[in-house]
């Protein structure tokens, strides 16, 4: 994708809510502005645990959003964030992992996680 993105699910979510609570922008502007994403993505993004939405378009959406918010604000990166970034080289993972199940590989296929 591209995106190397260093937010992790719950700082987006605290991000998004802050956003909307400041008023001036609804969550029908705000999905426009994220690219026209679904309601419904964005619900289960805001109602997701942990990181177990890192898969959902919402997730890399908002953080271009932020990112861009935080640059044209002229704000410096917070501490959550530089930490993020020297503890998850190349981003957080854009790919939900599945619980359980199996993994089959042909002989001399490496996987990677």
């Amino acid at each position: 994708s591209g995106i190397e993105v260093y937010d992790t699910c719950p700082q987006l979510v605290a991000k998004i809510k802050k956003f909307l609570a400041r008023g001036g922008m609804t969550k029908a502007n705000l999905l426009r502005a994220f690219g026209n994403i679904n309601s419904n993505s964005l619900g289960r993004f805001l109602s997701g645990k942990g990181q177990d939405q890192c898969a959902s378009v919402t997730y890399k959406a908002a953080y271009v959003f932020f990112e861009k918010l935080r640059i044209m604000e002229g704000k410096p990166k917070t501490k959550s964030r530089l930490k993020n970034e020297s503890e998850q080289i190349g981003g957080f993972s854009l790919i939900k992992r599945r619980a359980g199940g199996w993994v089959y590989c042909v002989p001399g296929e490496q996987l990677f996680f």
